[in-house]
């Protein structure tokens, strides 16, 4: 059983919006809404939940109306949090992390995504992003580390310890997509309309 799990507690202070980050619209929906709707349709994904913390209250409220549940963590940085919804979780099941603001991504990725992870053998995996696709869109990675800019997407079991990890590589821009500045959203916007 894979439990997806959407990160939706970030304080989003690059956007520069009064909004929450999650909540920001695009072409008239919720950011977040578009990543519920993935997780929906991915024919591998068994259960949703989604993070949230004090700096995302609209967003908790707005995923308990759409019967997502919700587990409020501290709010004190991604590995904490991820720690702390740990607990709160059946040990050892399969975790899908995903953050709230990759409106691009798709269901058949998903899928693809834990098949990766199925097969690979490790107790975790880590998405990254391929760095030809910054590239061919113009577009500077919010972090790199050691080389490996991730996506936003990994895998793991809900273990509170450290884990073996297999880095998969996809060379997509809904994996490169991270909504995290106003410029991205203007990227996105003329993206979409590029692409119909």
């Amino acid at each position: 059983m894979v439990t997806a799990l959407i990160m939706a507690g970030g304080k989003g202070t690059r956007m520069k919006s009064a909004l929450e980050k999650p909540l920001i619209p695009i072409r008239g929906r919720p950011m977040i809404e578009y990543v519920i709707w993935a997780l929906q349709g991915a024919e591998k994904i068994d259960d949703i939940v989604a993070a949230t913390t004090k700096h995302t209250p609209k967003t908790e409220e707005f995923l308990k109306t759409n019967d997502i549940r919700v587990i409020r963590t501290p709010g004190t940085d991604y590995i904490v949090d991820l720690q702390y919804i740990i607990t709160k979780l059946k040990s050892n099941s399969v975790l899908l992390t995903i953050a709230a603001d990759l409106p691009l991504i798709k269901s058949s990725t998903l899928d693809y995504v834990v098949e990766r992870y199925e097969s690979c053998g490790k107790s975790a995996l880590c998405v990254a992003a391929h760095p030809e696709i910054f590239t061919r869109y113009n577009l500077k990675p919010s972090i790199e580390l050691e080389g490996i800019i991730p996506s936003g997407l990994n895998i793991l079991r809900s273990i509170n310890s450290e884990q073996d990890e297999e880095i998969l590589l996809v060379n997509e821009l809904e994996l490169a997509l991270n909504i995290n500045s106003p410029e991205d959203i203007i990227f996105l916007e003329k993206h979409l309309n590029d692409s119909g």
